[in-house]
């Protein structure tokens, strides 16, 4: 016998941002071939805030989180159905310049991932892409940038070291800074801190503090009190569908869903 779940409508009671949407996901569905991961999904990210993504293992957080900059167009046989508005323009649509569109969405992996190259060139690296070689460009967007990621003063008199001699925690913060080098307007953070120690995790989490208002940020994390911490809005995720999108502190002491309350309590997860 099989049994069929029930979904109501979103529940949906953000935090609004006085400059609106960055981003708007509108009756969003994904299919990998014949298996389908993402339900007719609603959500808006508003512009200067920090929006997370919560939700038990498999339900579809991090694929949600990488059609926002189409790195799931490199998946074989993926299909989807829906907009993802940026600014009021489809970024499915036809004629979309899927490179511009990704340097807008600056993303941030799981794991750090820096070039085997110094510092200086990580950084610099997105420049040089778009054909910036005058130095004094490279020099101030290289301090810009690591200033951006608290790590200046740890990385301003070894630019020329390899980036893998940094330890975890400050080569994922590079990677921060290389991710905003090119100024984009929203920063994806694909569960950026589960690889890192305690103490590098505060690091990144004050971080995303200092760049909110920066950057629009969407985080996906598999803590709750992360995301309690660090968040302005919360969307939890259950089985490919945003069950409720609320305000955080409203996602975590006041859920109206039966669903999120339980997830946020810990009777599932």
């Amino acid at each position: 016998m099989t049994t069929t779940l029930e979904f109501e409508p979103t529940a949906y009671h953000i935090n609004r941002s006085s400059e609106g949407p960055v981003l708007e996901i509108k009756d969003f569905n994904l299919w990998y071939g014949q298996k389908q991961a993402l339900f007719d999904n609603n959500l808006e990210i508003q512009k200067g805030m920090v929006t997370a993504l919560i939700g038990p293992s498999g339900c579809g957080k991090s694929t949600l989180l990488r059609c926002l900059n189409r790195m799931n167009d490199l998946v074989d046989d993926l299909r989807i159905d829906g907009r993802i508005l940026a600014d009021g323009f489809d970024i499915y649509g036809p004629g979309v310049d899927v490179i511009a569109l990704r340097k807008r969405m600056g993303m941030v992996f799981q794991k750090p991932n820096p070039f085997a190259m110094s510092i200086y060139d990580n950084i610099s690296y997105p420049l040089r892409v778009d054909g910036v070689t005058r130095k004094s460009i490279l020099d101030e967007t290289v301090e810009r940038a690591l200033r951006s990621a608290a790590l200046w003063d740890e990385a301003k008199d070894r630019l020329s070291d390899t980036a893998l001699g940094l330890s975890g925690g400050q080569q994922q913060r590079l990677c921060i800074a290389r991710a905003v080098a090119s100024d984009p307007e929203v920063l994806l953070m694909d569960e950026p801190c589960s690889a890192l120690d305690p103490i590098a995790t505060a690091k990144i989490e004050s971080l995303i503090a200092d760049l909110r208002g920066q950057y629009s940020i969407v985080i996906v994390t598999h803590s709750m009190s992360q995301a309690a911490r660090v968040s302005d809005n919360t969307a939890f995720m259950y089985l490919g569908r945003i069950i409720e999108y609320g305000a955080t502190e409203t996602i975590f002491t006041r859920p109206v869903k039966s669903r999120t309350n339980d997830y946020v309590t810990g009777r599932f997860g």
